[in-house]
């Protein structure tokens, strides 16, 4: 696993598909289908090359997230 970006003074870091794979899970072949079908994590066509803003990264890992509920808040007693 490569590492990832780190943003410089402000300016948003890009990541590449096998990045974002890395990151998520995803598989790259994932992400391009969801890429033909305008779907999933948005992404920028630099010339040929695909790019993935890391804040929309964290912000598909942010809406992935499930909340459980206190083990305690569960007990009828």
């Amino acid at each position: 696993m490569k590492p990832l970006p780190i943003p410089v003074n402000g300016s948003p870091s890009l990541l590449s598909a096998e990045q974002v794979s890395d990151l998520t899970g995803l598989s790259v072949e994932t992400l391009a289908q969801w890429r033909s079908q305008r779907r999933g994590i948005p992404y920028l066509k630099i010339g040929r090359r695909i790019r993935y803003d890391l804040t929309d990264v964290q912000a598909y890992l942010r809406g992935c997230r499930v909340s459980v509920s206190d083990p305690q808040e569960r007990r009828q007693e």
